[in-house]
């Protein structure tokens, strides 16, 4: 691969080419400072440095450090190397090769299409100290053409970037393909984010075992931020799969620093809070919702799957039935609530939607003899819950009517804030918390999202949970027996 395409192939200028060549493809700080003719901010080196080490990255930040255009850089470098071949380099320049970019927000995939497309072109501007810079790109015959209808852009290689837009098409345009690097730019923003990674993001890099990059600003009202933050926590404690970037709105010297310090101001004038998301890249509360990321985070123990019952604990199953085809779900969890400092862990969770009200019955029959005939506390606020309890009065139901369910939330909340601790790591979150469990999505999500009073959203596993908590500190506190030796009372003569 020549620098120039009109080299003559001097023997000197060809060695220095093969350097040049080798040496940005080991570094795409090199790559992009030198072939690309860009200046770079601080955390888009460290961005860029990341790459180089590992393949799941999570990019957390402030607003407009300069993000979009460090995955521009990415996808440049990416397809130019042909990052992740391996053979004769006759036969990987010929081999097709792909890369993908991918947003919720149009807008969003755009940017980076039109940022490759400056870049490649040497119409890519900034402005630095005071001075306006354009860049001089060494490798403008990299670019071969473009399809703005199709979202793609082809480089003389025979590779291509796909800069698409998730909202459009739900991802149909690149069904069945697949990428040596995605990037998923302001994820936060997507519906289902948690669905999305098995479905549309690990499944499209299988071929090459590709670099995946899921990059976006916190945002409290946006659907996936309550699992971002949760990637996030385990990130930032270097636990699970995925490598923390972190950046700062301070650290885009490409905005004069009068005009950053004239903002701030008047950000933190406008909505302290918010400051803390837009210039610190910080994960802050909506008033909204009745509980907090760093409440529902510190919910869970570590562990993603049920445990096995114990022969000499405690347990309690707490149901809240739905039977409707279209309604809410049954839903069934089993705590630990052996007596020690009046804490209590979820073992076990099952749910049903629209099930079989003979199939549900059985489900918690079972679960009761197999926890230790454990005592079943359910929801018998309406007509069905009244059936199912009569139904199952072999097992002697605790009721839980709706007069019940401000205590219910109280309880679960306080137990909650007892639980942020952000300097705990998950195994001790799980030997101090009061209320723990095992990673449960479906609740996750539906805490997150929770609102007093709001119908439109699913509840019903908030709901289990806070009687669980009403379970423990209200009812089981005051029907519990105190037993007081005679020794108390009488003494030896």
């Amino acid at each position: 691969m020549s620098l120039l395409k009109d080299s003559n192939n001097l023997e000197p200028e060809s060695l220095l080419n093969k350097v040049l060549l080798g040496l940005g493809e080991e570094d795409p700080i090199f790559f992009a400072e030198y072939f690309l003719g860009l200046h770079l901010n601080p955390f888009q080196k460290r961005f860029l440095l990341t790459l180089t080490k590992y393949n799941q990255i999570l990019s957390v930040t402030a607003n407009q450090v300069g993000k979009t255009v460090a995955i521009a850089i990415a996808h440049i470098w990416w397809n130019f190397y042909k990052k992740g071949f391996s053979g004769n380099p006759e036969l990987i320049e010929k081999a097709h090769f792909e890369t993908l970019n991918i947003s919720p927000i149009s807008r969003q995939s755009k940017e980076a299409f039109r940022d490759i497309e400056e870049i490649l072109n040497s119409n890519f501007s900034w402005e630095e100290g005071g001075e306006r810079y354009i860049n001089d790109c060494k490798i403008k015959w990299f670019w071969q053409d473009k399809n703005e209808n199709l979202g793609r852009i082809d480089f003389s290689n025979n590779s291509s970037c796909f800069c698409l837009s998730t909202s459009e098409d739900k991802g149909a345009g690149f069904a069945g393909k697949q990428f040596a690097l995605i990037s998923y730019d302001e994820c936060v923003q997507s519906f289902h984010l948690r669905e999305e990674l098995p479905a549309r993001i690990f499944s499209r890099t299988a071929k090459y075992s590709g670099t995946i990059i899921l990059n976006a600003t916190p945002d409290e009202l946006a659907k996936s931020q309550q699992f971002w933050y949760h990637l996030y926590t385990d990130a930032k404690r270097g636990e699970g799969e995925w490598n923390l970037v972190e950046g700062l709105y301070d650290e885009n010297i490409f905005i004069p620093e009068k005009k950053r310090e004239e903002y701030k101001e008047r950000l933190k004038k406008l909505d302290p809070i918010k400051y803390k998301q837009v210039v610190l890249g910080e994960f802050i509360a909506s008033a909204e919702r009745m509980f907090t990321s760093e409440m529902v985070e510190g919910l869970w123990n570590g562990k993603d799957k049920p445990t096995s019952v114990i022969l000499d604990r405690d347990y309690v199953i707490i149901i809240d039935w739905g039977i409707a085809e279209s309604g809410d779900e049954t839903v069934i969890l089993v705590a630990d609530v052996t007596e020690f400092e009046n804490q209590a862990e979820i073992v076990y969770a099952y749910s049903k939607q629209g099930g079989d009200p003979v199939e549900l019955m059985a489900m918690a029959s079972y679960l009761n003899l197999e926890f230790n005939s454990a005592p079943i506390v359910m929801d018998t606020s309406e007509m069905g819950g009244i059936i199912f309890k009569k139904m199952l009065e072999r097992c002697k139901p605790i009721s839980f009517g709706q007069g019940n369910k401000p205590d219910a939330l109280f309880y679960l909340q306080v137990r909650l804030r007892n639980n942020i601790r952000k300097d705990l790591t998950n195994s001790e979150k799980s030997a101090m918390g009061k209320l723990r469990s095992y990673y449960l999505p479906k609740l996750e999500e539906q805490l997150s999202s929770y609102k007093l009073d709001d119908k439109k959203i699913k509840q019903d596993w908030v709901m289990v949970l806070a009687m669980l908590c009403w379970y423990v500190d209200k009812y089981k506190t005051i029907t519990q027996v105190k037993v007081y030796p005679l020794t108390k009372f009488y003494k030896s003569p």
